[in-house]
């Protein structure tokens, strides 16, 4: 079962304003919104992140929060390990051609052939 925690995102009605501290002062005085950080150029609440460009708001709302609360079922379903594949060791050229040749003629068997 999935909760999610709906935030109600703040629009203000005047988009023009002189400073962000003007804003800021107007948002501690009429809303509930709490300020996070405030540092001249933005504004960030719980919320909402705000700026003001040539006199104009612009606001950023942040991601949803969500809280989920799992319920379980019982004990975890065993999942099967992977087979872990043995560690081979590197092979002498002895042992590749001994390889070769049991599964078939090689080259250097045709050329030893050609020689004799």
């Amino acid at each position: 079962m999935v909760y999610i925690k709906v935030v109600r995102l703040y629009t203000p009605k005047k988009l023009k304003w002189n400073s962000l501290t003007e804003f800021k002062d107007f948002l501690q005085r009429e809303t509930t919104e709490k300020i996070v950080v405030f540092d001249g150029w933005r504004l960030i609440t719980e919320t909402t992140e705000y700026g003001i460009i040539d006199g104009i708001l612009h606001i950023n709302p942040k991601q949803r929060q969500v809280e989920k609360k799992i319920e379980t079922l019982g004990n975890r379903p065993k999942i099967a390990k992977k087979k872990k594949e043995p560690i081979l060791k590197p092979k002498s050229k002895k042992e590749i051609l001994e390889e070769m040749r049991q599964r078939g003629k090689t080259v250097l068997d045709k050329k030893k052939k050609a020689k004799r």
